[in-house]
């Protein structure tokens, strides 16, 4: 520590105190404006280089179209765009998509562009409190109004000339009166332990999806203990749904259902 910064042991209780008033601050000034402030290296640093040599996604004009496109309309960095893309082209193509959480719509937008001619669902509160409930020992890394700095009109623009539903509101709450298509593919990124649970709940019933189907929960193992809470809770209560993790921070939710559907799918190839 360089002379002239006071080491946090010499400080008193007040000033610690003023000390974090400022840095919640201006977190949540970085929050509001779409950002969120992030140690680099110390805990999490890269101790080998990702080699990207001869990775095809990454090459492929139409996915970096897509990540120009939504620039400012997402938080998800290149990783999780490319889970994205890839998996929702292993679903039933005849099943619409859908993002729940969508913040800016950059999300919801870059599925839209991976598969053009699939039907768009796109769910998000729209809402100033951003959460309908946060659990304080769950769910840290979140708090009220943290991504209030976006609205329905601009994302509903997005997607003007498309395929697309855009419902306001609590998910699931919020398609109680919608006549929903059948569903292949599902970005899930509501954040918090109580929305994220009934949100797979609601999904994973019965008649809810296709047969070949995936589900992709954000901020899985990323120090979001309500997500992992509701991972453990989902495999104990749905018989037959797997889950696999992906790198660098989310969850593969496998229906039971895939299994049929590819049985299906291989007996007519034969």
């Amino acid at each position: 520590m360089s002379e002239g910064i006071p080491k946090e042991e010499g400080l008193s209780g007040r000033e610690r105190r003023n000390g974090l008033f400022l840095k919640q601050v201006f977190k949540e000034l970085l929050a509001k404006a779409g950002y969120r402030l992030e140690r680099t290296g110390g805990k999490y640093p890269v101790t080998r280089p990702i080699d990207t040599n001869g990775v095809e996604i990454l090459a492929d004009p139409e996915f970096q179209k897509s990540c120009r496109m939504i620039d400012g309309l997402s938080l998800l960095d290149t990783p999780r765009l490319a889970n994205l893309w890839m998996l929702a082209r292993l679903t039933d193509p005849s099943g619409a998509m859908a993002e729940i959480g969508t913040y800016r719509g950059g999300g919801a937008l870059h599925l839209s562009n991976c598969c053009p001619d699939r039907p768009m669902v796109v769910c998000d509160p729209f809402a100033k409190e951003s959460f309908q409930g946060l659990d304080p020992r769950l769910d840290k890394n979140f708090h009220l109004g943290q991504f209030s700095d976006h609205g329905e009109e601009p994302v509903r623009c997005l997607f003007k000339g498309r395929k697309a539903m855009i419902v306001r509101g609590y998910f699931p709450q919020s398609v109680a009166a919608v006549t929903l298509p059948m569903i292949s593919f599902v970005h899930l990124d509501v954040d918090v332990y109580a929305a994220i649970k009934e949100s797979l709940d609601y999904l994973l019933a019965p008649g809810r999806l296709c047969a070949n189907s995936l589900i992709v929960l954000d901020d899985y193992n990323r120090l979001a203990e309500g997500v992992n809470k509701v991972v453990d809770e989902i495999l104990a209560r749905h018989a037959g749904t797997m889950v696999f993790p992906l790198f660098p921070g989310q969850a593969l939710v496998v229906p039971a259902t895939w299994r049929q559907g590819a049985g299906a799918a291989s007996k007519n190839a034969a």
